[in-house]
């Protein structure tokens, strides 16, 4: 792996290399792979829009071979991820999306919005005295997990198992993994499906209302009842989808308000600029910094051959920033006027079924942290770290100082 775009200095700030691939390599392919990164907002676009010609079958990051059922697991291993929602094309994908939009209708979102709520008062309480806290570990991480979990029906008390197990599916994604980090992503894989497997098995006994009861009443196609292998690998997609994304969108919003000291000021005067603030974040620290594709047959794209094949990353991490579509495209802009234009949660058959969900979550999320926080400040010599991730934008840590409201 030896093109810019792993390198540990890209990962930790990837936009000067967009930027550059924008202009002189829209198109670009890996170094020694046959992988090409699509940069620019019309062809990620285009990308999206074509199914037909570039396949979801390219898996959901750049090492997903070791998750995906269509990679040779080792013979004792007891489940395998089959192909439902996040690696799949139609008819089959449209079957398993419009079973799964069920859960995350608008009524089923509004319903969860007291929960979020009440959740962000009660991690907001357990700041500590001082006011001193990481951000992303108090708050930021803690809050789409049990979001998640209580939608799925996981007891709070699993949390910190479902992290572990969250975590480790997040690094397959676009880490480099060492042979036995990815054994042992591998092993936490096969523990976490055995869990929902569990689950659903008390399920059968005693029937519920939450996600994992609906995928056990499901019928594809009005025909026939989901198979255990296809309910074992909606729920983990759900889970890490759920968790990973948001927990990136409130850590990088965070950080891009207290770096812009102006706008959090907007923001705090006017709470209608909350939603465009999330917009913001979602657009200019892609929670996912790219998903893949597969060229189905030999094409073309920004006058870069693509053959039948290949794998091809839309990249919108790069396709936010594009200055043919974002006006000063590198400023956080609480006033953008097209803020909905990213591409952050895809677009077409495929975008995100938990977007309402995510920027619910973002906006209760700064309301109550607004409402409840007289100030937050970082310090200014912060240095923010990354995850050794080219896929997942996900922020180490943010550490902060707060203080509540006035008695």
């Amino acid at each position: 792996m030896t093109d810019p775009f792993y390198k540990s200095e890209t990962v930790h700030c990837p936009y000067p290399y967009y930027a550059e691939l924008r202009q002189q390599d829209p198109v670009h392919r890996l170094e020694g792979e046959d992988v090409f990164l699509v940069t620019q907002h019309a062809d990620c676009e285009r990308v999206l829009a074509e199914p037909e010609v570039y396949s979801n079958k390219a898996g959901p990051g750049l090492r997903q071979s070791e998750l995906m059922g269509t990679a040779k697991a080792p013979e004792d291993s007891p489940y395998r991820v089959v192909r439902t929602l996040l690696t799949n094309d139609p008819p089959s994908h449209t079957r398993y999306r419009k079973l799964v939009a069920k859960a995350f209708s608008a009524r089923r979102v509004a319903a969860m919005e007291p929960k979020i709520r009440a959740l962000a008062d009660e991690l907001i309480d357990t700041f500590p005295a001082d006011g001193k806290l990481d951000f992303v570990r108090d708050f930021a991480r803690p809050l789409p997990l049990t979001v998640i979990a209580d939608f799925l029906g996981v007891p709070r008390s699993d949390l910190g198992i479902f992290r572990k197990w969250s975590d480790d599916a997040a690094e397959v994604l676009g880490g480099t993994l060492t042979p036995e980090r990815s054994k042992e992503c591998h092993d936490s894989l096969q523990e976490l499906l055995g869990y929902f497997d569990q689950r659903l098995a008390e399920r059968r006994l005693q029937p519920s209302e939450d996600f994992l009861g609906l995928l056990l009443d499901a019928r594809v196609g009005g025909e026939r009842p989901l198979t255990t292998e296809e309910m074992l690998s909606i729920s983990y997609v759900t889970l890490v989808a759920g968790n990973e994304t948001t927990v990136n969108l409130l850590s990088s919003m965070m950080l891009l308000l207290l770096r812009n000291p102006d706008q959090l000021a907007r923001v705090r005067a006017d709470h209608s600029k909350i939603p465009v603030a999330v917009e913001e974040a979602l657009r200019m620290e892609a929670p996912v910094q790219g998903s893949m594709r597969r060229a189905k047959q030999d094409t073309e794209l920004a006058g870069r051959h693509i053959p039948e094949g290949s794998r091809v990353l839309i990249v919108s991490g790069s396709a936010n920033r594009d200055p043919e579509v974002f006006a000063d495209a590198d400023r956080f802009d609480v006033d953008r006027t097209n803020p909905r234009s990213h591409l952050s949660f895809g677009k077409g058959i495929h975008f995100c079924l938990g977007a309402a969900l995510s920027r619910l979550e973002g906006t209760v999320a700064l309301e109550h942290l607004l409402a409840r926080l007289d100030s937050i400040e970082v310090d200014p010599d912060f240095v923010p770290s990354y995850q050794d991730n080219a896929v997942l934008r996900s922020l180490r840590s943010l550490p902060v100082h707060v203080r509540k409201e006035s008695a």
